[in-house]
């Protein structure tokens, strides 16, 4: 077992909990060891699993590739992986009152406009297992795709959303759910929302490299960690029930900056190895960072040079019929199909 002793220290010692976003087995055991209370899959995760862990599913692709095709061999793929995580959770998630323990799987990124096919895939992935959490894209569609899972007490977990309005347009859907699952007699489902932060600043990233502009890394990394704290205090300021969760860290800092805050933080194994060699060379802060101010001039400087970050940090910036058509939620959704259900499809 790799010690993480940051990452320990922050889950026995603030509200902070964390997740595993990686669907090998090693690593998520390893993550559970050091205190991870669930664990994220995406399509290239579960491609990863499939392909890597081969003694393990190879006799179960091989059958699932002989009887099905298309979507359906995806989910059937998923059906194999998903409870097979979801087992090593199960006890964490009883023992919580099924608070934690979940496992998360996506929907086809494809359809990400397509409110019946993510509904009835949805509902699919919701079978699995009973502490599953499906990851619905956050776009038009997703939105009200989200409402009607949780009014069917079906656990859900928002993904590409790449801005405040996103967020919070997930979290008042998630409420009219949950009041509808309360008038159907209905338990109450949990939801994590996921705010990808990385992928809102390799966008803005490629942007930078697209336009030559001058902007550091640093100023990226620090606007993108300011967006979710923005998040953060308006979530409790309304107060949202969902949780929301940071995502696709980018460099340890962005992880100790928001210890303490009331998250279910989702992080890549590569991640998790930055952070022990941060806090073994002193650069991490064993305390609560979530109302610490950051870097407002590197903010600014963000500000002022991209217009589309001005949308994904204001929160007003951008309505419902603009998710689907903001580059950062168009990107991210082509790299899982690309990168995830296109393989999975083919292998």
């Amino acid at each position: 077992m790799s010690e993480n002793t940051y990452l320990k220290w922050m889950a026995e010692n603030t509200d902070t909990q964390w997740c595993n976003d990686s669907a090998l087995r090693h690593d998520y055991i390893n993550a559970k060891e050091n205190g991870a209370v669930g664990c994220t899959t995406n399509p290239p995760l579960s491609f990863e699993a499939l392909t890597t862990e081969t003694e393990r599913y190879k006799a179960h692709v091989e059958e699932i590739r002989s009887r099905f095709s298309g979507s359906e061999k995806v989910l059937e793929y998923f059906r194999v992986l998903v409870p097979d995580i979801a087992k090593e959770f199960l006890p964490l998630y009883e023992s919580s009152g099924r608070k934690t323990g979940f496992v998360r799987s996506q929907v086809e990124p494809g359809r990400a406009a397509d409110e019946r096919a993510m509904f009835e895939m949805g509902k699919t992935i919701s079978a699995f297992c009973e502490n599953v959490m499906v990851k619905i894209p956050g776009t038009k569609a997703g939105v009200t795709v989200i409402e009607e899972l949780t009014a069917l007490g079906i656990n859900t977990t928002p993904t590409v959303c790449l801005s405040v309005s996103q967020l919070v347009a997930m979290a008042r859907a998630y409420e009219r759910g949950c009041g509808r699952a309360k008038k159907a007699g209905l338990p109450v489902p949990a939801s994590t929302a996921a705010f990808v932060m990385g992928r809102l600043q390799d966008y803005l990233a490629a942007l930078n490299t697209d336009r030559d502009n001058p902007v550091s890394t640093q100023d990226l990394e620090t606007a993108v960690l300011a967006a979710v704290k923005k998040t953060y205090q308006i979530f409790k300021k309304e107060g949202y029930a969902q949780v929301i969760m940071p995502a696709a860290f980018r460099c340890a800092r962005q992880v100790s900056e928001l210890s303490g805050g009331v998250f279910e933080m989702t992080i890549h194994p590569k991640i998790q190895d930055m952070v022990i060699q941060a806090d073994k060379n002193g650069e991490l802060r064993r305390e609560k960072r979530i109302d610490a101010g950051v870097d407002e001039d590197a903010v600014d400087r963000v500000l002022e040079a991209f217009p589309e970050f001005r949308k994904a940090y204001e929160t007003d910036g951008m309505g419902i019929d603009e998710f689907d058509s903001f580059g950062g939620v168009i990107m991210t959704l082509d790299a899982f199909d690309k990168t995830g259900w296109q393989k999975l499809l083919a292998l």
